[in-house]
């Protein structure tokens, strides 16, 4: 299904008016050439169900699992757009050196332009998602996603200071200012989204485990005097979480698994872990 943000039309009615009429054919038909090979890129991998929401910056491709997808998957799920544009770029370079046009210089420009600029490592761009995917090698998928979160921020607020600079000094490039703003916005929105995608992993963990027949391991220690949701946050996407409950000596006091966690904060909200364990051994 192809959907259309809101500010999608509105947006490329402006361009058109401040005279960007002739290149948006070449923009979009390298964003879809550029969508469609993450497509191909996560069909090869499983994975199904998908919307092509237009976007201000262009196009995103979303499928329904990709949730689902490991750091590898989705680390290659994500590249295969801009490293097509950029082999695309190369390709149409040579054509261009012996059969030089205007045409196929533009889709040189736009090519390397979109390559490059959805490598920037900011959220909702694929450079964000490789970032993203890297860190989780060595973090858990939230903090991972909360150092990209700060980045993608930290980056959107550069674009709009320099598209104030420049409109000061006379340049009006409207695009920096909107995408600068667009990519403020959807890092937030990508930090409250995080919460649930863990939570939703969560619940599906039993079905890819059975489906698979394994699943990896993460074991981590944790402090007796922390509470519940400290312990909730170390949740590592894609794998079972088994904690490793240690007193102030380091000694180990108790083993506990993450659907312990999950329904001991249904049923007694947000307690230490010290309190849960006193709780489970007055119901033995």
């Amino acid at each position: 299904m192809i959907k259309v943000s809101k500010y999608f039309i509105p947006y490329v009615i402006f361009l058109i008016i401040i005279g960007y009429k002739g290149q948006l054919l070449y923009v979009f038909l390298i964003v879809i050439v550029h969508e469609m090979m993450h497509y191909v890129t996560a069909r090869y991998f499983g994975f199904s169900g998908f919307d092509i929401e237009l976007i201000v910056v262009g196009a995103v491709l979303k499928f329904r699992d990709l949730d689902d997808a490991t750091p590898k998957e989705d680390l290659i799920i994500s590249a295969s757009g801009p490293m097509s544009n950029i082999a695309l770029a190369v390709i149409f370079y040579f054509l261009y050196k012996n059969f030089p046009s205007n045409d196929l210089y533009m889709l040189i420009a736009g090519n390397l332009a979109i390559g490059i600029f959805n490598l920037i490592p900011a959220f909702p761009l694929d450079g964000g998602r490789i970032l993203r995917d890297l860190l989780n090698f060595r973090f858990t998928y939230k903090k991972s996603n909360k150092i990209v979160m700060i980045l993608s921020i930290i980056i959107g607020i550069l674009l709009m200071l320099l598209y104030v600079f420049m409109f000061l000094k006379g340049s009006t490039n409207f695009n920096l200012g909107i995408i600068g703003l667009f990519i403020i916005i959807s890092s937030l929105k990508e930090n409250e989204r995080v919460s649930y995608i863990i939570m939703g992993d969560i619940i599906r963990k039993k079905y890819k485990f059975t489906k698979k027949g394994y699943i990896d391991n993460r074991n981590t220690s944790v402090y007796y005097k922390q509470d519940l949701l400290c312990a909730m946050s170390l949740f590592d996407k894609n794998k079972y979480n088994i904690f490793t409950i240690l007193d102030e000596e380091m000694r180990v006091i108790d083993i506990i698994y993450e659907e312990e966690i999950i329904n001991a904060l249904k049923l007694y909200g947000n307690i230490t872990i010290e309190e849960f364990m006193k709780i489970e051994d007055k119901s033995k």
